[in-house]
């Protein structure tokens, strides 16, 4: 915990980490990930099953992070004892000789934003894969997702694909 009451890492249950996903992920956070993997209809359309989809792949991560070597983790800020901000983060995968990273989700309450909550989740995550290992750490972002842009840009991440889809079912 530092000096202004903000600790990372520290667990959280599921239904805390659930409900803190389903009610601070907006439709602007709706990325090709979201949508191959069920949680969004179409782009700016949540799933009515998120709730569900959403607890069971944190039930998945918390079953593989008391494996031996986990290909996934969720990671917890806490404000005085106050859920404030989770990550999502799976790693394990190899491209080219290099171990790589994915930050799957990151999301920070509103009411913390501009108090370094991303930053920290951010240096935390980056420390732990660097500790296992990884050197490339990749994310994606919903195309309106700007706020979230600027802020990875800040923190180094730079633009190395833009993912298209086209709607076959109507």
């Amino acid at each position: 915990m530092n000096d202004r009451g903000l600790s990372i890492g520290q667990a959280a249950g599921v239904d805390e980490i659930t409900d803190f996903f389903c009610a601070h992920a907006n439709a602007d956070y709706i990325s090709h990930s979201e949508l191959q993997s069920g949680r969004a209809l179409s782009p700016g359309v949540w799933s009515p099953d998120l709730r569900k989809i959403i607890r069971d792949q944190i039930n998945d991560i918390l079953e593989q992070e008391t494996a031996n070597s986990p290909a996934a983790k969720i990671v917890c800020a806490h404000l005085h004892g106050n859920l404030v901000g989770i990550a999502f983060v799976s790693f394990g995968g190899v491209l080219h000789g290099k171990k790589f990273g994915v930050l799957d989700d990151i999301i920070v309450a509103p009411t913390a934003r501009g108090m370094q909550v991303g930053k920290q989740l951010l240096d935390w995550i980056v420390e732990h894969m660097t500790s296992v290992g990884v050197s490339r750490l990749f994310l994606e972002s919903g195309l309106a997702n700007h706020n979230a842009h600027k802020f990875f840009e800040h923190h180094g991440f730079r633009q190395t694909s833009i993912v298209m889809m086209r709607d076959l079912s109507t």
